[in-house]
């Protein structure tokens, strides 16, 4: 491997975000969503993901001397910690550049880096292929099979054969239940409208309009409605083996009725190239 690893510090906006391509629900992450999103992710209940898929990261495999890949890493605290846990390097991608320079300022470390790559359309990983690969978070933007096709195979591209893939997004899976919807609008600030009446699902693929509050701004955070067995069915198509959904760790009662698969339903996926 080059001593100059251009993972390393580097933070250049990619090219291939390009202006009116509606792929994607949500393409616009200001700098008080990004603080938003901060604020939230250190919240003692995010520690329900995070956790998750440290989880499985450390029973599939031994991350010392590892290359890691984060895909749509936030504020950079699931990769620092990945690097603290004894890689060898850490890469952290995202498409807002206010949550990479948010990242590269919190996060200083010898061979982590954080920088602005759009995961969806081109991925460009001149570092690539990685041992292993990590996202959180980072497609339920995606409005279009055509798009979750092409991202999954920017993911499969980017890990070595037999590299460990761990994944986990909301799924939108659920039946609308307005309880749980007003007890996440009390915890998180966060509310959304999936367009069906209680006791329903979401339509596969439909606009999930969300809001989240920041202070006395109310900014939109749209989803889309992606079933788990959709992504589980694309990154088989694309070339992943072994793809299992496996349960989120809850530390309590409330997270597990809250986030658990009879409430606001995520997918946690391991799978091997």
């Amino acid at each position: 491997m080059p001593s100059a690893s251009p993972l390393l510090g580097a933070q250049a906006v990619s090219p291939c975000q390009q202006p009116g391509d509606r792929g994607l629900a949500n393409d616009v992450f200001s700098e008080a969503l990004s603080e938003r999103y901060d604020q939230l992710a250190r919240d003692e209940r995010y520690g329900t993901f995070t956790g998750s898929v440290l989880h499985y990261l450390n029973l599939e495999e031994d991350l010392v001397g590892k290359r890691l890949l984060d895909v749509g890493c936030g504020n950079g605290a699931l990769a620092a910690e990945l690097k603290s846990k004894g890689a060898q390097e850490v890469l952290g991608i995202d498409i807002s550049p206010s949550q990479v320079a948010l990242a590269s300022r919190r996060h200083q470390a010898p061979g982590l880096g954080f920088r602005v790559e759009d995961a969806y359309r081109k991925l460009v990983l001149p570092e690539a292929p990685f041992d292993t690969l990590v996202s959180v978070f980072a497609f339920h933007f995606i409005q279009h099979q055509a798009m979750l096709t092409r991202a999954c195979r920017n993911l499969f591209e980017a890990l070595k054969p037999g590299g460990l893939l761990v994944w986990l997004d909301i799924t939108h899976d659920y039946v609308l239940d307005p309880a749980r919807m007003d007890r996440l609008e009390a915890l998180t600030s966060y509310r959304y409208d999936p367009g069906v009446a209680p006791g329903e699902r979401p339509r596969p693929w439909s606009l999930v309009p969300g809001q989240v509050r920041a202070g006395d701004e109310v900014l939109p955070v749209d989803h889309v409605a992606i079933p788990g067995r959709t992504v589980v069915k694309t990154l088989q198509s694309v070339g992943f083996s072994q793809v299992r959904r496996e349960p989120l760790r809850f530390t309590d009662a409330e997270s597990a009725w809250l986030w658990g698969p009879d409430g606001f339903n995520h997918h946690l996926l391991v799978a091997r190239r």
